[in-house]
């Protein structure tokens, strides 16, 4: 009786089913490694990309301050 109440995690049917296709028409198994690889290829050109960004913001911030000073400084 106490078997019927607890609830078992399972698949739908159509879930199992795209699950089961996906992982057999893989053309290679699926591995941890070279997902890891992946992710981390991933994170690295992410932060070289941000990296980048900030350095061009920190520049244009730069040369507008150095703009703003050299018309500022007028004799008259």
């Amino acid at each position: 009786m106490m078997y019927l109440s607890i609830p078992h995690p399972h698949l739908s049917d159509a879930l199992e089913r795209a699950y089961s296709n996906f992982a057999f028409d893989a053309p290679q198994p699926l591995c941890l490694k070279s997902g890891l690889k992946k992710l981390g290829a991933s994170l690295w050109h992410a932060g070289k990309a941000a990296g980048r960004f900030l350095g061009e913001a920190i520049n244009a911030q730069a040369e507008a301050r150095a703009r703003d000073m050299r018309y500022s400084r007028t004799p008259w």
